[in-house]
Formats: structure tokens, sequence, C-alpha cells
């Protein structure tokens, strides 16, 4: 499985401010994880998704969020699953611990990958090269652009025109979000994203 640890980045704890998590958590709150996302303490986030779809957007919709730094663990959890999130064992949250302390030392894009099996760190480097490339192109949005951009993410079968509507703008707005978004060139990238993972996942040592 995938467990992403998520915490604010030290740059955000420097400002200090609003509490970001509530925001993360409402975000993360619609999605199928395997155990809901929860704050473990202070601005750390854990989140465990089932499939790797469900990890990328995970990591998406954090970085949409913005100020946090996302390390991601693929391995073993135990069986059956705990109640809690926070109370995961095993290889996959020993991999989100360490991915999460090489992701808050990255100062471009704060994102990480580790797993379990050592056997996979070939396919693990090239899945967060990917993975930062990615959260390249979302952190470059403008909120207009990354709210069409969910928007069209969440429901790909969407007219420009029903997209507008549902974001009280124009269809101009939408079209020119979507172009100056880079959302083509990223979603392209989406498949290979979702395929490296999933093969860490599926051939790593149980």
């Amino acid at each position: 499985m995938h467990l992403l640890s998520l915490t604010a980045t030290r740059a955000l704890r420097r400002r200090g401010g609003e509490d970001p998590v509530p925001a993360l958590l409402a975000a993360l709150a619609p999605l199928p994880l395997a155990l809901p996302a929860e704050r473990t303490a202070g601005w750390h986030v854990l989140a465990l998704a089932p499939r790797s779809e469900i990890a990328l957007e995970v990591l998406l919709r954090t970085l949409e969020t913005g100020g946090f730094a996302v390390g991601l663990g693929i391995g073993a959890v135990p069986a059956p699953l705990p109640a809690s999130v926070r109370e995961l064992t095993g290889g996959a949250a020993s991999a989100a611990a360490e991915a999460l302390r090489a992701a808050e030392v990255t100062s471009t894009v704060p994102v990480a990958v580790r797993a379990a099996d050592p056997r996979q760190a070939g396919t693990v480097e090239d899945a967060e090269a990917v993975l930062r490339l990615i959260g390249w192109m979302v952190r470059t949005r403008n909120r207009g652009q990354w709210r069409a951009v969910r928007a069209l993410r969440e429901d790909p079968t969407a007219t420009q025109a029903q997209l507008a509507e549902r974001l009280g703008v124009t269809q101009q707005t939408v079209s020119r979000a979507v172009q100056t978004g880079g959302w083509r060139e990223e979603s392209a990238a989406h498949p290979l994203a979702e395929r490296l993972l999933s093969m860490i996942d599926l051939t790593s040592e149980r």
C-alpha cells in the first residue's frame, strides 16, 4: 500500500499564521482512502491510499493546498488494518517516515518516495522524478488555473461549458486556465507515475 506522510514545510512554519491542516483534511476527505486521513501532531497528516491512482490524487491535492512536504512510503501494512492510520506499523510506515525526512530538505518541490524493499531503489528514483515534475507544474499554477484543472480532473468527460457553469466563470476563462496551466502536459505524465508506483507496490517483497 501507499502511506503518505504530509507535513507543513519549514517555510510555512516560520511564517506561522492560520493552521493549514483543516483545509488539507477537507480536500482529502472525498477520496476513497484505505483509512481516513488524520492529523497526528502539530501540522502533520497521515493518509493511507490503497492504490497508486489514489496516492497520486492525494499528492496532487496536497500540493494544490500548498505549503506541505510530501513523503510517500510504499510497502506492507499489517492486516487487518488498525482503526486509525496513526496506529500503522510495518514497512510502509517506515518508508513514509524516511521519505518525509528527505522531502523536508528538498528546496524546490518537496516530494520524496521511498520503498520498504531496497530492491526497488531504481524504480523509486524514477517515480520520484516524475512526481517532482508533476509537482513543479502544480506549484506554478495560480488559483484560477488549479480550480479549473481540479474540476477537469474530477470529471474528465465534462465540457468546458459545464465546468464554467460549475465554477461560476466564463467558458473562455476555463479554456484559458486549462491551456496556460499545463494540464494536458501534466495529465500525460499521470499514467507513467501510476504505473511506476504500482510496479513498486506489486513487486516488493512482503
